[in-house]
């Protein structure tokens, strides 16, 4: 199986991520170009590159990197969403552009 690159974003259920949890995910994850963020509801957010043959195995690569990568203070907290698409969707909606 051929392999491909997907960006992963995850919502963990945490409102409480303080600026050195953003400092901490960063840097754990940092082989995958995660960029760490506040969603609209206040959620702790990480969005991610992982490489994985289908959408499922990077959506559960993608999660388990993200808690595996939570602080102390965050242990035990839950993913409450997850978005998996391919890198080449990823920079089509960030570019606005189409295939």
């Amino acid at each position: 199986m051929t392999t491909r690159d997907w960006s992963v974003y995850v919502e963990i259920d945490a409102t409480d991520a303080s600026d050195a949890t953003h400092d901490e995910v960063l840097s754990a994850l940092s082989a995958h170009a995660a960029q760490t963020t506040t969603a609209a509801n206040g959620n702790f957010a990480v969005q991610l590159s992982v490489s994985a043959g289908g959408v499922v195995e990077a959506a559960q690569a993608g999660v388990d990197l993200v808690l595996g990568a939570l602080p102390a203070g965050l242990l035990g907290r839950q993913a409450v969403g997850i978005e998996a698409v391919t890198e080449a969707e990823q920079e089509r909606r960030c570019t606005g552009t189409e295939n």
